[in-house]
């Protein structure tokens, strides 16, 4: 995630951010716990909510 200014980050700049595997944070978007949108065969997460799952899990 070396962009800031990006508003949208691939399921794996999320995972590396979040520190989870992709697997784990596809599961997230799957249940509803992190919002994304799906286009062009992809899965896009808005990186507010990247961050705000990172605030709620800290501790």
């Amino acid at each position: 995630m070396e962009d800031k200014k990006r508003t949208q980050l691939t399921l794996w700049e999320a995972a590396e951010y979040l520190e989870l595997t992709p697997e784990d944070v596809q599961e997230m978007v799957e249940g509803g716990e992190l919002k994304a949108d799906k286009f062009a065969g992809a899965i896009h997460i808005p990186r507010e909510e990247v961050e705000r799952i990172e605030r709620e899990s800290a501790p």
